[in-house]
Formats: C-alpha cells, sequence, structure tokens
C-alpha cells in the first residue's frame, strides 16, 4: 500500500475542520501517554513545570499539616517526624534532619543517626516514644501514597 503522505498533508492543512481535530487528537493522544507512562515511573522521576510545583508544595504542605495536627493531638503513639535530610560529608555526628509540621510552621530537628532505626530513608516516618525513634510503616505507606496521590492529580489536570 502506498501513502501519498505529501498529497495529504497538503490537503488537512487547507482544512481548518481537520486540522483542528487532528491537533485536539495530538494533545489529547499525548496525555494518555503520559498517564500511562506514569503507571511505570514512580512519582519522585515526574517532573512539574514551576507552575505545579507551587500548586505541589501548597497542597503537600497543607496536608501535612492537618495529618500532624490530627497525629500530635494523641502522643500515646508517639511524637511523630519524618526523616527529611541527611547532613552531607558528616562523617562524625551522622545526623539527620527530621521535621513536624505544627502551627502553620515546619519544624526541623536534628536525630543521630545511632538514634534512628536502621535503614532508615529520607520520607520514613519515625515515632519518639520514650526517648527512642521507631518506625512506622503505615504512616510512612499512608503519608508517600498520599502525596503521591497529590502530584498524580496535579498531573492529571495537564491541559
Amino acid at each position: 500500500m502506498k501513502l501519498d503522505l505529501d498529497r495529504i498533508t497538503n490537503r488537512t492543512e487547507k482544512n481548518e475542520i481537520l486540522k483542528n481535530f487532528i491537533e485536539e487528537l495530538s494533545k489529547t493522544l499525548e496525555n494518555m501517554k503520559n498517564k500511562i507512562s506514569l503507571k511505570g515511573e514512580s512519582m519522585g522521576e515526574i517532573r512539574l513545570n514551576p507552575k505545579e510545583e507551587l500548586e505541589f508544595d501548597r497542597k503537600e504542605f497543607k496536608f501535612l499539616q492537618e495529618y500532624f495536627k490530627k497525629e500530635l493531638s494523641d502522643l500515646s503513639k508517639g511524637e511523630i517526624f519524618i526523616v527529611t535530610n541527611k547532613y552531607e560529608n558528616d562523617n562524625e555526628l551522622h545526623r539527620y534532619k527530621v521535621t513536624q509540621y505544627k502551627n502553620n510552621l515546619e519544624c526541623k530537628y536534628i536525630a543521630f543517626e545511632k538514634d534512628l532505626p536502621k535503614n532508615v530513608k529520607l520520607g520514613d516516618v519515625v515515632r519518639k516514644i520514650n526517648g527512642i525513634y521507631i518506625y512506622d510503616e503505615q504512616a510512612t505507606k499512608y503519608i508517600n501514597d498520599s502525596i503521591n496521590k497529590i502530584k498524580q492529580d496535579i498531573i492529571n489536570n495537564r491541559n
């Protein structure tokens, strides 16, 4: 089968309705491709544009404020933190930053590696009970899933 693409392209360029249809179809296919490709990638690998990044930061902060407000109102399960950073080139003290969200502030504290659970990773949730940090798998999963959903919703709303 021989396709005369030059002739088809010339006719298409002259037909506004067909041209608009092809443009809209292209955008729709691109959005579908992006959504499908998201399933194979982790949310951390997906890049947001600056406007989306600002929206994401605002929604993430609001979510964390609400979650921590609820969790910190009942300390029977321990004081809750997220491991947010590791000090680079800190070969002597091995310090991490752990963060709480309260009173519309992001409060950062120092925790030493020796005091944290073994193999702790950035983004993990830990609870401090009687001065001992304990990994909270359920809270880690809930927070990570919720933050990924916020990002997914922003990506799904791309035009």
